[in-house]
This record gives structure tokens, C-alpha cells and sequence, in this order.
């Protein structure tokens, strides 16, 4: 890896959108915790997150054990994870991180007088449509209104027994159900 190379990550989604962070350790740290190196304020972060360790083609990182996870291109990680530029990072559901790889800009290919320039960083990816993710919010969905159906009819159904007791009761009706005459300890005229 080479010592000019700047790599950073951006944050999409989150507590701060658009917020920077330059890596430039070669350990650092990602978590809700103050200790951290990079401290995200946020539920489904953990207290100690992820862990990003420079590499010679730029970062690596790893999930601490997480509760939520760590998910790198929507695919949940489960160790070490040598990171693109472009990938998307994400601490749980609502925190959305881009990793940014920049190539170095060497002093000496500059003449002497023009400062020094970041290159352009390529835009993030666009987000892609995942049919897999939309299939489990409709399934998400149907079985919601399913529940709520059988809940209704529950109800219903309840509130009808209830309710046919009551007649059955005030018109002192127990006499003429078929069922009733055969019991013990009713008495019948």
C-alpha cells in the first residue's frame, strides 16, 4: 500500500448523514461507545461495533460480535472482509456507511509550485433494486393482515357467543336447545 493513499468513509444513512471520516490509523475502531475511533450514536450500533485494520490494498473489517451486525453490500459479514472502494458498510438496519478508496497523488509528479489535489472520488454506487428484499416486505405485509384478520374474527366470534347467551338467558330459552334437556342439574318443564 502505498503512504499517500486516502481512504474514508462517508456516511449515507444515520445519525449524521454526509458526515467524513478519514482512516488513517491502522487499527480503528467503529461503535455507540465514546472509546471509540469512530463513535456512531446510534441504537443499532453496539458499543463496540467493527473493527477496519489497513491492509496492503487498503481496509479490512471485521464484525466485534455485534448485536444487529456488520453487512457489507447488504450481505451480513461473519469475519475478515477486505473492503472496495464503493462498498457499502451498514452497522444493523439504519446506519449506512461508504467506503472511499482514493488513489495517492505523489509530490513529485506535481511541479513544485501546484499544490496538491485529491482526485476526484468516483460517485457511490446507486442503490440497487433488490427484489429479494421487496419480497420479504409483501410477505412482511400479508402475514400482518393475516394476523389481523384472525384477530377480527376472534373477536367476532366471541362477541357472538356472547351475545347469543345474553337471548338465550332474558328469554329463558335453555329449555328448548336440543342439547340442554339431557344435561344433569338442568331442570326443564
Amino acid at each position: 500500500m502505498q503512504s499517500g493513499a486516502n481512504f474514508r468513509l462517508i456516511m449515507r444513512r444515520g445519525p449524521n448523514p454526509n458526515q467524513q471520516y478519514d482512516l488513517t490509523r491502522e487499527t480503528l475502531t467503529i461503535g455507540r461507545d465514546i472509546t471509540n475511533d469512530i463513535v456512531i450514536n446510534d441504537p443499532e450500533a453496539s458499543r463496540h461495533h467493527c473493527r477496519l485494520t489497513r491492509t496492503a490494498s487498503g481496509y479490512m473489517i471485521e464484525d466485534l460480535r455485534s448485536t444487529n451486525g456488520t453487512f457489507v453490500n447488504r450481505q451480513r459479514i461473519s469475519g475478515p472482509y477486505q473492503l472496495s472502494n464503493g462498498d457499502l458498510i451498514g452497522l444493523g438496519e439504519t446506519v449506512t456507511l461508504v467506503y472511499e478508496a482514493g488513489m495517492p497523488v505523489a509530490a513529485d509528479t506535481m511541479p513544485a509550485a501546484a499544490p496538491l489535489r485529491r482526485e476526484a472520488m468516483p460517485p457511490p454506487p446507486a442503490p440497487m433494486y433488490d427484489e429479494e428484499e421487496e419480497e420479504e416486505e409483501t410477505a412482511f405485509e400479508r402475514n400482518r393482515w393475516i394476523v389481523i384478520g384472525c384477530a377480527v374474527l376472534t373477536v367476532l366470534f366471541c362477541c357472538t357467543i356472547v351475545v347469543a347467551g345474553i337471548v338465550i338467558d332474558s328469554y329463558n330459552l335453555w329449555c328448548d336447545l336440543p342439547i340442554i334437556p339431557g344435561l344433569p342439574g338442568v331442570a326443564c318443564p
